[in-house]
């Protein structure tokens, strides 16, 4: 009778553990499913993101071709396209990293209408019409979000946030400089003569943009890989970024120029390639290179 009442026992007990691992296995299993519906899910918004960014590039490529344009806003509102490409190719994408860009995908258009608008004179005005985005299709194009499973409401909360604190940057350019005694920079090639590296670049007019104090990040590399300057790291939401230099300054919603001094690692330059990148927190908006002799 004992033995009868221990075998029962163990029966139920076997039984509740079977339950238990089918219970388990049946919430793995849709745990793994949600996960990978939602990577699904954000590679197509991507590719959407990528599609839109390219067509403005070849739209670039086509007025800039026809008017033979050089060196003009257009030139450098292109290259910040394709900068743009370049970093979401180069990263893999997150919910919040995909508000980020569908921000300034919205911020390249209002621009490029408002670049396009300029050259009218270059153009038919027929032409400019055609390619003119309607602002209120792509604020439904925005409202329409990633979908549900990808929180709608806080992605538009993150594009309108970065959409008005977002800024570009063009015209970067660096060199080499002698720092003479009395203060004056002379530009040089020469990476034993050189005393500093200088950085230069405009932040164009953003009528968007909230005027205050901004803060944007410069990082030169030396041919070795090396960080130039302070050398020292700033950790965002979802990136460490090594800066050479912090470059302060109070944004009044019109052009602005700044030029930054770097100082080398040790007490000379070395010869070959610098790389220069400017970042608007973990965001690159800008890079050149320049080759010291």
């Amino acid at each position: 009778m004992e033995n009868e009442k221990n075998n029962n026992g163990i029966k139920i007990i076997t039984g509740i553990l079977a339950v238990l691992l089918v219970v388990a296995g049946a919430f793995a299993f849709k745990l793994y499913n949600q996960e990978k519906e939602t990577k699904a899910e954000l590679t197509k918004e991507k590719n959407v993101v990528l599609a839109n960014l390219r067509e403005m590039n070849d739209k670039y490529d086509v007025v800039i071709e026809e008017n033979n344009l050089k060196d003009t806003e257009l030139n450098d509102a292109r290259d910040r396209i394709q900068t743009l490409i370049d970093n979401i190719n180069e990263k893999e994408v997150t919910i919040a990293s995909l508000g980020k860009y569908r921000a300034e995908v919205f911020k390249l258009r209002k621009e490029r209408d408002f670049l396009f608008a300029q050259n009218d004179s270059l153009r038919g005005s027929n032409r400019l019409l055609a390619m003119r985005v309607d602002s209120t299709s792509y604020e439904l194009e925005v409202q329409r979000g990633v979908g549900d499973s990808l929180s709608l409401e806080n992605n538009k909360l993150v594009e309108r946030v970065e959409l008005g604190a977002a800024l570009a940057v063009n015209k970067l350019k660096a060199v080499g400089v002698i720092e003479r005694s009395s203060g004056k920079l002379v530009e040089n090639a020469r990476a034993r003569r050189v005393d500093k590296v200088r950085a230069c670049f405009t932040v164009p007019q953003n009528r968007l943009a909230e005027a205050g104090d901004r803060i944007l990040y410069v990082q030169v590399t030396d041919p070795s890989n090396t960080i130039l300057g302070a050398n020292k790291t700033v950790t965002f939401e979802e990136e460490t970024i090594t800066y050479s230099k912090v470059s302060k300054f109070y944004y009044e919603n019109t052009a602005l120029d700044i030029c930054e001094n770097i100082a080398p690692i040790g007490d000379s330059f070395e010869a070959g390639v610098y790389k220069v990148n400017v970042y608007d927190q973990e965001m690159l908006i800008a890079q050149t290179s320049f080759t010291l002799k």
